[in-house]
């Protein structure tokens, strides 16, 4: 069974043509690797089709600190995923998609950040689910890698923000 989260953020001051014209610069995936949650999050591939739709391929591995009871079953290490996203325009929404490096079947995640006009800004709900497929502690490692989801986005969008005000002030 899955279980499944939503977060949402506002930038009342970054318009949605701005923030999805910077997705995934560079220089921002730089700043968003040092989350807390990612030991590294690096951008492996990138695709732009004349459809104005974007694919991007990221490495990742998992930080934090795993509970005790689960480093008994499984190791830090099996936690290192492809991130593919697609940028689709017209939808203003990201979806993703995760695909274990070491650990094929045993977990997966998917879903979405829809970007949304609000005012002259922009709202950003990602919705999505993982689902950890190991006997005794796949729950208990859905709760924590959810936790440590949410912990990069507490500060995410504080990172997200510097990046915008200073794309701003370039331009």
């Amino acid at each position: 069974m899955a279980t499944k989260f939503q977060l949402e953020h506002e930038f009342p001051d970054i318009s949605l043509d701005f923030f999805e014209k910077y997705l995934n610069h560079p220089e921002l995936n730089s700043m968003l690797s040092l989350m807390p949650a990612f030991r590294s999050r690096d951008l492996i591939e990138k695709q732009e089709l004349e459809s104005g739709e974007v694919h991007w391929r990221f490495k990742v591995i998992a930080g934090g600190e795993f509970p005790p009871a689960v480093t008994k079953i499984i190791s830090p290490e099996m936690f290192t995923w492809w991130e593919n996203s697609h940028f689709v325009p017209a939808e203003h929404c990201i979806h993703f998609n995760i695909e274990p490096l070491k650990a094929q079947g045993k977990f997966e995640g998917s879903g979405q950040w829809r970007l949304i006009k609000q005012g002259n800004g922009t709202k950003r709900v990602i919705e999505g689910e993982m689902n950890v497929k190991i006997p005794f502690v796949g729950r208990i490692v859905e709760s924590f890698l959810i936790n440590e989801l949410k912990k990069n986005y507490e500060v995410e969008p504080d990172i997200q923000t510097r990046f915008y005000h200073k794309m701003r002030r370039q331009s």
